[in-house]
């Protein structure tokens, strides 16, 4: 691993590596083992859009103000910049939000616009952002005028001649601003894997697929979370080993080669000896092998789009029984954690049948899923998840079925309990043994609750008539 490391100050980094052509040897960056940075700031085309808004920018004018005030003749340290030598073009891997923002200062502070040109920004979102933010400081410039000194604002520069090299950096921090989710880590890994004539296309493909939280929730779950080779997810408020578990998983943990999707084909053999085929999806398996690059990335794509449209927004004119229960079971009260595994549980089951007996599976995976706020004696906890996972391990009877029906055989010889406990006030229990009485239509009373709630309800879903 060859790395370089340096400091400047924002004065220096502006002049040098924007202009290096005009920088004068006053201004020039040396590293710590005496070599010159030269080189333009450049954005690549995988990086995502610039995205600081109203809270970062006053903080940060709030923080250097703060710290001029104690320490009027220290500089404000504004952390690191990762960038990657790519022959005459410095790419910025990590920092681009922070030298955005200054160079919006500098363009207020100085009249020449060229003292902070030379980065281009192509996105949509940078150069809507980059107006609002523009606005915003001019709307301020006092204090821009009284607080910055860009020969005040020092950096930290790390500089690698491997891409793979800069990564590593990149995937192990992030300072200051917005910091980087999962996603957006996975999505500089992919991007960066693409040949670059390709870049541009499947950057624009990525940000057309908004925000992925919820889908790589699910995926994963539905990765980790099988009998062959089980792993543990963190907890949600975990946020640093989630991130660590989605990179893992999703980019480092990706192999090399074409993107390939796997499925299920059914051939039907006649008496001659010919072949008919038949697939009820067209699109990846949850638990696939990954590519990096193409590969992942149509992935994701194709599981967003699953999510979007049977779960985020089904607007399905075919499946209208479907799409009512889905609007009905996501406005459930008390059941976020179980909501999350059914997600996975969804994804699972149309990634290998797609809409074959959807409305069917939907209410059986209904019944197992929640079952866990009637046999709980009172919330249910995010521990208790994985805990129920591994004794009713409902993905692996997805995962291992070849039909719904074999699916159904696994679901429908799941055994619902009732626990008795809080059935007799207002509790988030009662309510939604209320609720799904209503949806369902069962006939009982709420003294009937433990002793026919779950037979009544079996009887509906397994039974076949709702």
């Amino acid at each position: 691993m060859t790395v370089q490391v340096a400091t400047c100050s924002a004065a220096q980094l502006f002049s040098e590596c924007l202009h290096p052509e005009t920088s004068s040897i006053a201004n020039a960056i040396i590293t710590s083992d005496k070599e010159t940075v030269t080189g333009s700031l450049t954005i690549p085309e995988y990086q995502r859009p610039y995205c600081w808004q109203d809270k970062q920018l006053d903080g940060l004018l709030r923080d250097i103000a703060s710290h001029t005030q104690r320490n009027a003749e220290l500089p404000y340290y504004l952390g690191s910049l990762i960038l990657h030598q790519e022959g005459g073009k410095l790419n910025i891997i990590d920092g681009q939000q922070r030298i955005t923002t200054l160079a919006l200062m500098g363009c207020l502070l100085d009249p020449d616009p060229s003292s902070v040109g030379g980065l281009v920004y192509e996105h949509p979102i940078s150069q809507q952002q980059i107006k609002h933010n523009l606005q915003w400081l001019r709307d301020r410039l006092d204090r821009v005028r009284d607080g910055i000194d860009f020969h005040k604002l020092q950096f930290t520069l790390v500089i690698t001649q491997s891409e793979d090299d800069a990564y590593r950096f990149f995937e192990t921090q992030n300072t200051g601003g917005v910091r980087l989710g999962g996603p957006d880590i996975i999505k500089a890994h992919h991007l960066r894997a693409v040949d670059k004539l390709y870049q541009p296309q499947f950057a624009r493909q990525w940000e057309a697929m908004g925000s992925l939280d919820s889908t790589v929730s699910a995926l994963l779950k539905g990765r980790y979370w099988q009998g062959v080779k089980p792993r543990e997810l963190p907890p949600h408020n975990q946020q640093q080993r989630i991130r660590d578990c989605i990179v893992s998983e999703l980019a480092q943990g990706t192999g090399e080669g074409d993107d390939i999707a796997y499925g299920r084909i059914r051939r039907q053999i006649g008496l001659a000896g010919d072949v008919r085929q038949q697939a009820d999806q067209q699109g990846y398996e949850v638990r696939q092998p990954l590519n990096a690059g193409i590969n992942s990335i149509r992935y994701l794509a194709y599981f967003q789009g699953l999510h979007k449209r049977y779960w985020q927004q089904p607007d399905l004119a075919h499946l209208r029984e479907y799409r009512q229960f889905i609007e009905w079971l996501k406005g459930l009260s008390g059941c976020g954690y179980l909501e999350k595994l059914y997600e996975a549980c969804l994804l699972l089951y149309i990634s290998q049948f797609g809409e074959n007996q959807l409305e069917r599976a939907a209410k059986k995976l209904f019944r197992v899923v929640y079952s866990r706020r009637v046999s709980n004696q009172k919330s249910v906890r995010e521990n208790s998840v994985p805990a129920f996972v591994r004794e009713y391990p409902i993905l692996d009877w997805i995962a291992a079925s070849y039909t719904p029906e074999q699916c159904f055989e696994f679901l429908d010889s799941f055994n619902l309990r009732v626990d008795s406990s809080n059935l007799d006030k207002n509790s988030v229990k009662r309510r939604f043994m209320d609720a799904v009485c209503e949806q369902f239509g069962l006939q009982l009373d709420a003294g009937q609750y433990e002793s026919r709630f779950a037979a009544a309800l079996h009887q509906q879903i397994v039974g076949g008539r709702r």
